[in-house]
């Protein structure tokens, strides 16, 4: 390339004839701005080194042929200069190379022209766009800060700072550069923590990202359960994180109640999970106990919730079958009508009888009670001649035959007496002796009794002869030793049981409880008085 200065053009064609071209070929950064002073001897004669007089017009720019001298001349070397310069008469070289001007000069990277910009690959300044050189390079670079922080605004890179590009830009919690919600950055560049709704894998076993403690996922970012103390809304009822089962919350987090087979503390007695009320809990969770109204299988015979023990239930809940076990539940009983089922509750009803809760300790069942007299009763036992049957306070009164064959099943002893001091004690079995035997009066047995007094006199464990009235009237009274009689009609026993008592005659009923001859000496036996009565008990 050649340079134009503003004076016109330099050749070589002189100066290679002298050996003292500056142009090398080589391009023109070999050039100089200084003017050039020839010696030369031009082909009419020899220069004289001093100047000539210029005409002062420009050479046309071409060389004449065959005169080796530039520009018109008179076939002399003037010493005439580029019109250029007409002070110095030194020639001027004309602008030096410059950035923009389409040519890569020394100290240039490169060098597009007009193309040259701060946001091209060639900047203003002739220098190859590189990130961090400060210039944006429009369509490479996001960005360029030039410097080498790269955690500000603009990177390394000169791309614009933004999640994801694995710098920690100011704004950030963190950026690890990629898109992972499970790892501890998330894709927003905020660190993981409970309750962002994503779940982190290793720390944390849910995440729904709400505050609700009733859902299926806590606040702790853990499952909801059963024993963690927070209630899971439709799946629990309760939850107070212990395995205290008797509490009002259970370990499987369901609230206690009655029938779930878990005593409640302070609330329930007892919980058998049944509705069974015969068993040892009530359906209610109460321990079965008497006086609750509830009959307990097996402990109770009865339990009619009430504190009345004449109504066939006593307070201790059995169902009394004889007087002796009214006074044996009940130990304060008085005498009185009470209510009594001998062959028990699977047998035939109960039925009210007359207790003596007072005579020889208390506890025996009256079966007759007939007063002295022409109205006495005045048969054997074991006829069914059934008196007031329904009113055991009447003067009169005899119960039916099977009600006395009950009793006396449930009986040890039998007592007669006529309510004074005389009487005879002997087995319960006794009851109907002379059954069967004709209908005279001479039915008799032997009795053992345990006990027997007449006026004073008392003998224990005594074998008598006793004669028992037939089905007819007429006999000697109901129930009579006659002492005369003992060894008579093959009976064979002592005469006079009650030796040293004196009798009216050998033939008086010297013990009878419904006497036909009567024994009138002092001290008259109680059951001939006009006061008697006569009473037949069991117990």
């Amino acid at each position: 390339m050649k340079r134009r200065y503003w004076g016109g053009w330099t050749g070589c064609g002189l100066v290679a004839a002298l050996g003292a071209c500056g142009d090398s070929g080589a391009g023109d950064t070999g050039l100089t701005s200084e003017p050039l002073t020839t010696t030369a001897t031009t082909a009419i004669g020899t220069t004289t080194g001093e100047p000539g007089t210029s005409t002062g017009d420009p050479t046309t720019g071409a060389p004449t042929e065959g005169t080796g001298s530039a520009g018109a001349t008179t076939g002399e070397d003037t010493g005439t200069t580029s019109a250029g310069d007409t002070s110095t008469g030194e020639p001027t070289t004309g602008p030096g190379p410059a950035c923009g001007d389409g040519t890569v000069d020394a100290g240039e990277d490169c060098d597009d022209g007009a193309d040259n910009a701060d946001d091209a690959s060639c900047t203003s300044a002739c220098k190859m766009a590189a990130c961090g050189d400060g210039q944006v390079q429009a369509g490479v670079e996001g960005c360029d800060d030039g410097n080498q922080v790269d955690d500000d605004a603009c990177s390394d890179a000169c791309a614009l700072a933004s999640c994801g590009d694995g710098e920690v830009q100011a704004g950030e919690a963190c950026d690890d550069g990629n898109q992972s919600l499970t790892d501890e950055c998330l894709s927003t560049c905020v660190l993981a923590s409970c309750g962002d709704g994503a779940l982190q894998a290793g720390v944390e076993l849910c995440d729904d990202g709400n505050p609700d403690e009733a859902d299926a996922c806590l606040n702790s970012c853990v499952p909801a359960k059963c024993g963690d103390a927070v209630v899971q809304a439709g799946v629990e009822a309760c939850d107070d994180a212990n395995a205290d089962e008797a509490d009002a919350c259970l370990g499987t987090c369901v609230l206690a109640k009655c029938g779930d087979a878990v005593v409640q503390a302070g609330v329930e007695e007892c919980d058998d999970a049944n509705a069974e009320e015969t068993d040892a809990c009530l359906a209610s969770c109460k321990s079965a106990k008497c006086g609750d109204a509830v009959v307990q299988g097996g402990v109770e015979e009865c339990d009619d919730g009430n504190i009345d023990n004449t109504d066939g239930c006593t307070t201790t809940c059995t169902a009394p079958k004889s007087c002796l076990a009214v006074q044996v539940a009940f130990p304060g009983a008085t005498d009185g009508v009470y209510l009594v089922d001998p062959d028990g509750a699977e047998g035939t009803p109960g039925f009210q009888v007359f207790c003596d809760m007072t005579t020889a300790g208390g506890g025996w069942t009256l079966l007759e009670r007939s007063p002295f007299g022409g109205l006495t009763i005045g048969k054997a036992l074991y006829n069914d001649v059934p008196v007031n049957v329904d009113d055991p306070k009447a003067t009169r009164h005899r119960l039916a035959k099977p009600m006395m064959t009950a009793l006396r099943d449930v009986s040890t002893d039998m007592r007669l007496d006529c309510r004074g001091q005389d009487y005879l004690l002997t087995a319960a079995t006794n009851l109907f002796n002379g059954q069967g035997g004709p209908n005279t009066c001479f039915n008799w047995t032997k009795v053992l009794y345990k006990e027997a007094q007449l006026k004073g006199n008392k003998v224990m464990n005594k074998t008598i002869c006793t004669w028992h009235v037939g089905t007819s009237e007429g006999c000697a009274g109901a129930w009579h030793i006659d002492e005369a009689a003992q060894n008579q009609y093959g009976c064979g026993l002592m005469n006079y049981p009650w030796k040293g008592v004196a009798v009216v005659s050998p033939s008086a009923d010297t013990f009878a409880t419904d006497a036909a001859t009567f024994d009138g000496l002092s001290p008259v036996h109680d059951c001939h008085k006009n006061s008697a009565s006569r009473w037949i008990l069991v117990r």
